[in-house]
């Protein structure tokens, strides 16, 4: 999920946990100190410190921010993004990408043939799913090497070679 240009989705309040103003939070991060003791995320905009951090269940943690002192505050937060700027996402190893780089992308067969934009990505476990939408339709098409044949961030476009009986 991308916010805008300059930062990127990281989880999700769930709700407020506890008297002292914690959040739960569904990550959507996969880096590793992503919610690091006196880190920075924002939300809408303003930045938020972290004071605790622990993990809840599934993927959601519990933290406790500075500027967050009782439930009631916490409460407000409900249902918002917590987002970082887009230079603190690590690099890469060529041939991946993050989500938000590829939600938006246009796609195009082999054959020359505009399938659509990147709407939504589906994680399955074995591998993710891009739903590539063109005004009504949609394709699932699978994120496979032998599938998608190039990237082109910079230019807005993945090239994919579609197997028998996707379309």
């Amino acid at each position: 999920m991308e916010l805008s240009a300059e930062h990127v989705t990281v989880g999700q309040i769930v709700n407020a946990h506890g008297v002292n103003g914690q959040l739960r939070v569904r990550v959507t991060s996969d880096v590793a100190d992503r919610f690091q003791l006196n880190g920075i995320v924002y939300i809408n905009g303003a930045s938020f410190t972290i004071t605790a951090s622990r993990n809840f269940r599934g993927d959601q943690i519990l933290l406790a921010f500075k500027e967050i002192n009782d439930r009631d505050e916490a409460r407000r937060f409900v249902g918002k993004l917590l987002t970082v700027p887009v230079e603190s996402a690590p690099v890469l190893p060529e041939g991946e990408w993050f989500h938000f780089q590829l939600l938006g992308l246009q796609v195009i067969a082999d054959d020359g043939e505009e399938l659509g934009e990147i709407t939504e990505i589906l994680e399955t476990g074995s591998n993710d799913v891009y739903v590539v939408s063109q005004g009504k339709s949609q394709i699932l098409i699978p994120a496979l090497k032998s599938v998608i044949n190039e990237v082109r961030l910079d230019e807005g476009v993945m090239l994919v070679s579609l197997p028998n009986g996707l379309r």
